[in-house]
């Protein structure tokens, strides 16, 4: 198969967990490039938490908020806030349950509870910090994503009575914050309206990710690489596995698959 795009995750992808993107990595992305190949951004993170590792790498089209908003050549070719009402349930439940929520917004993000140790262990790794949410900070800001910080038992509490939501871990640790998305966006619908407006078949595209958010487009590209930190139940999904991301497992994969 002739591919003609590639699909990247960031966290445990190209960029180690705890780490900087390593120099082989830059350098296959580089070459990717040079050749003609469409090369994209599939991440979870919401823009502000990526510009950093996009502007190192010089890429010009993304995803982000697991599908939620996407860009082609900086431009913003999809979005889909959650509605209002959906956020209005899970405002509701948050409080019965006494759940912190950090809301993701397109330029912003607030916490409803900065001294929650839940909030404070979901920051802890990051350069960023989140301010404090007003009552009305959802109702007026468009919300792509949220974190919801509980324990893993407890989303159960909420998917049952917000099926319009989907709720899943980052990982499999002991971290106690999920993604919060709409239940009818993925990454795949990000990859869906890139691929349309660049005019390639999804059988065209190869896509490498490590993560539960990373399953459906994993499946929907011709080619899915799972890292080898990937868990087994996502390596399930994939055509191929590739090394870990702190082996350079994209520029492996890209080299077994002959794109380098």
């Amino acid at each position: 198969m002739s591919y003609k795009a590639v699909f990247l995750d960031i966290d445990g992808t190209i960029l180690p967990h705890g780490k900087q993107i390593a120099r082989e990595t830059k350098e296959a992305i580089a070459r990717l490039k040079e050749k003609g190949m469409h090369v994209v951004i599939a991440t979870g993170r919401a823009p502000y938490f990526a510009q950093p590792v996009i502007a190192d790498l010089g890429i010009d089209s993304m995803i982000f908020f697991n599908g939620s908003y996407a860009l082609h050549e900086k431009k913003v070719i999809h979005e889909t806030p959650i509605d209002k009402k959906v956020l209005e349930k899970l405002h509701t439940k948050t409080k019965e349950h006494q759940h912190p929520l950090t809301y993701l917004a397109g330029t912003e993000f607030r916490a409803t509870a900065l001294e929650h140790p839940y909030v404070i262990e979901a920051f802890s790794q990051d350069p960023w910090k989140p301010e404090l949410a007003s009552h009305t900070f959802w109702q007026e800001q468009h919300i792509y994503q949220l974190f919801l910080h509980c324990e893993a038992e407890e989303e159960r509490l909420y998917q049952k009575h917000i099926p319009e939501l989907d709720f899943r871990r980052w990982s499999q640790s002991t971290m106690r914050t999920c993604d919060v998305n709409l239940s009818t966006g993925t990454k795949a619908t990000g990859i869906e309206k890139i691929l349309e407006r660049i005019g390639i078949a999804p059988d065209e595209a190869v896509a490498f990710g490590d993560g539960l958010n990373d399953i459906e487009m994993l499946t929907m590209v011709g080619m899915g690489v799972a890292m080898g930190n990937a868990a087994p139940e996502v390596q399930a999904y994939a055509n191929m596995v590739t090394k870990t991301a702190e082996e350079h497992g994209v520029k492996y994969g890209l080299e077994k698959l002959g794109l380098l």
